[in-house]
């Protein structure tokens, strides 16, 4: 394994330090780091620049539940820290404190996440209505209506994910993907466990360890 530059060294201790207490684990030896919410992720990157050394910060929520060739995760809410602008390089004196109060702001937004979405009831409520919605992000609101059992909810959005043009790859996989989703919602174990596939297909793709139930907790529903 390469050994880290400088500034990785200090992103890397500054992160371990402010996110490992809280139950956040480095993916590899990236500057990514996972907080693992069994059906959901929040990612935390300490992204860098193309022009110079330094980090950016981004933590996001990122649903587990949709499929990816690639297995990426995406930043589905938040993304940019607010207030935490680009910290650039200049020495390891001059680095060291400035990444570690990024890593401190890190922290305290994986905490505010994670108060944001305690429960797939608050996912749906934000998720669903939304205006302008993409259809990947109804997508995303679907799925959650269908696991909080608002499966008429559910079977509208899907509806109008059908309706919506086809422009690429990506925008079939999803029609395909909506679909097969739509046709399992009137019995919900089905649904249920088509989703939890996913989900554990994802989990995996990220390295996160594998859990027995990653829907447990969820209340239960009964066919509509």
């Amino acid at each position: 394994m390469a050994l880290e530059n400088e500034h990785g060294r200090l992103i890397a201790a500054a992160a371990k330090a402010a996110l490992s207490p809280i139950g956040c684990l480095r993916s590899r030896q990236s500057r990514v780091w996972l907080s693992d919410q069994r059906y959901w992720a929040i990612m935390i990157e300490f992204q860098p620049s193309g022009f110079s050394k330094g980090s950016y910060l981004n933590v996001g929520a990122s649903w587990l539940w949709q499929e990816k060739s690639n297995g990426a995760l995406n930043f589905n809410v938040g993304c940019r820290v607010e207030g935490s602008g680009f910290i650039p390089f200049e020495s390891a004196e001059q680095f060291r404190p400035l990444i570690e109060r990024m890593a401190l702001q890190a922290a305290e937004a994986v905490l505010a996440l994670r108060a944001k979405f305690p429960s797939i009831a608050a996912v749906s409520r934000y998720l669903n209505p939304r205006p302008n919605m993409e259809p990947i992000y109804s997508f995303h609101a679907a799925v959650a209506a269908g696991l909080n059992c608002e499966f008429e909810v559910a079977h509208r959005i899907f509806e109008w994910i059908k309706s919506c043009a086809i422009e690429d790859d990506r925008q079939m996989r999803l029609h395909s993907e909506a679909a097969a989703l739509a046709a399992l919602l009137d019995d919900p174990a089905q649904f249920r466990s088509a989703v939890r596939r996913t989900i554990d297909i994802r989990r995996t793709q990220a390295r996160l360890p594998p859990i027995a139930d990653c829907l447990e907790g969820l209340g239960p529903c009964a066919a509509q």
